[in-house]
């Protein structure tokens, strides 16, 4: 028996122009939890699709239970107990939980070649039961929430017998909560006998979960580690090959006059007399946990989502904001927490989604005045940093980390006074974070008011002025930065009405 379940010797994968594996190594053990990480582009979901089946490798050689293997297709890699969760759930929305789970292994009768669907709804309920989850089989998936449609592929996993399960950034769009249960799950696959390769960005998945991590940069195996033998620091300085010695930078310029004033916003569902205020120059954390309403009151400065009670101020003046074109008018940009869906045109160059919200401003006539657009573009790009070979590459081509700069840069092509950004880390890398924050600090030395949503506490507490903190749709406490402590955040985040 071999010592490892899975290992890989000087795999390399090269693309035309590009390598995206050089020289990668990797060991696990039976009945192991292995965090992978590693910065947006360092090879991740190359190494992912070559376990899988879906791409060979040029060079190197990988052993599953001690035999050489040579994958053709993923089916081939299933067939060896091989299988993967991916961080944006592949599944078939319309279809039901069931056949998602049994999606290419059904269960079919011998001589009649039918679907034996009575025993597969059963095997799929009896698995989800054993995942202390109790979907209905023969609900469309589509009808899922997003925790709810990773367990089904967690089920999908279990059905083809996987021992070698790869969970790729699974708590990325999870709650608190909804991550804990996920740990839970991973932890009784691995009293199971399964093995995990635990992709993700977050510590705290990590620590939780982990007894080895290795760290891939630039495509190149960089090494690996027992948890309890690696502090923070060093675990960065592998992963993005320079030390960052300040994650939070300093606050750079002066808070100044009032930009926006809310008092008693309401509306029925979904939040209730929310009142507070933004300055120039200052970075209003809004926190707590999430389903608390953050998104929806955010949602409605900016037009998305019409409010019923309740009155804006802008610069002192009483507005009403109807639609994201009014929002935009006034000055407001918002940065949706969703980038890739709702944020960005995957399909379209750096440039073009750039200056897609003020193409009014580089046209004359009915006509585009494409080199003035590329200028500003440029521009734009250089000022957030943007790593790309130039403005016409596809976003789709880009990190996560530098699709959330495209995203930010497109709302600086409008004359702006207040930028709401939602989640704006969310999914990216501690390298991609720290120039971030720069930004977000630069924007808010430039004079910007920025209301910053977030779910991590350490992201609040460092880059935040004030931080609101709410509850079921109402803030408990609005907090000084000196005021502010995870201890107290929490504590307000559960309070059920406001500290008088």
């Amino acid at each position: 028996m071999s010592e490892y379940v899975l290992e890989l010797k000087e795999i390399t994968k090269k693309f035309p122009g590009v390598i995206a594996l050089d020289r990668v190594h990797f060991k696990l053990r039976p009945g192991e939890i292995h965090a992978l990480m590693g910065e947006n582009g360092a090879g991740k979901s190359t190494f992912i699709k070559v376990i899988t089946g879906v791409h060979a490798p040029n060079e190197g050689e990988m052993y599953v239970n001690g035999e050489k293997v040579s994958f053709s297709n993923p089916k081939e890699a299933q067939e060896l107990g091989i299988a993967a969760i991916y961080q944006h759930v592949t599944n078939y929305p319309d279809l039901s939980v069931t056949e998602n789970i049994f999606m290419g292994h059904q269960k079919v009768q011998k001589l009649t070649r039918r679907l034996r669907w009575k025993e597969m709804h059963a095997e799929a309920a009896r698995i989800l039961q054993s995942l202390g989850s109790n979907i209905d089989p023969k609900a469309d998936m589509g009808s899922l929430s997003v925790a709810q449609q990773q367990i089904v592929e967690i089920a999908k996993a279990i059905s083809t017998k996987a021992k070698i399960i790869i969970m790729d950034e699974p708590t990325a769009a999870l709650t608190a909560r909804e991550s804990e249960e996920l740990y839970k799950i991973a932890e009784s696959l691995k009293e199971q006998g399964a093995s995990i390769i635990f992709i993700s960005h977050r510590f705290e998945d990590m620590y939780r979960l982990a007894s080895q991590v290795t760290v891939l940069r630039d495509s190149k195996y960089i090494g690996s580690w027992a948890i309890d033998d690696i502090t923070n620091e060093d675990l960065i300085m592998a992963m993005v090959g320079r030390e960052i010695t300040q994650v939070y930078p300093d606050k750079k310029g002066d808070i100044g006059e009032k930009l926006l004033e809310v008092n008693g916003l309401s509306k029925a569902g979904y939040f209730a007399d929310i009142t507070f205020s933004l300055h120039k120059g200052e970075i209003l954390g809004l926190t707590g946990l999430v389903g608390a309403g953050r998104t929806e009151v955010c949602q409605s400065l900016f037009g998305l989502m019409p409010y019923e009670e309740g009155e804006i101020l802008l610069n002192g003046k009483k507005v009403m904001i109807q639609s994201p074109k009014e929002a935009m008018k006034l000055g407001i940009g918002y940065l949706p927490e969703d980038r890739q869906a709702q944020g960005l045109i995957l399909q379209w160059g750096i440039g073009k989604n750039i200056t897609l919200p003020s193409l009014n401003h580089f046209s004359k006539k009915g006509w585009l005045r494409e080199k003035s657009e590329n200028e500003v573009a440029k521009e734009l790009g250089e000022k957030v940093h943007i790593k790309a070979n130039s403005i016409f590459d596809l976003v789709s081509s880009l990190s996560g980390g530098n699709q959330q700069k495209v995203a930010v840069a497109k709302l600086l092509t409008k004359k702006l006074d207040i930028i709401i950004l939602d989640e704006p880390t969310k999914g990216v890398d501690v390298g991609a974070k720290s120039a971030i924050y720069d930004i977000i600090q630069n924007l808010a030395s430039e004079g910007y008011g920025i209301i910053m949503i977030s779910s991590e506490m350490p992201e609040v507490i460092g880059m935040s002025d004030r931080i609101a903190v709410m509850k079921s749709g109402r803030i408990t406490k609005v907090l000084d930065k000196k005021q502010a402590s995870q201890e107290v955040i929490l504590e307000a985040a559960m309070l059920e009405k406001k500290e008088s």
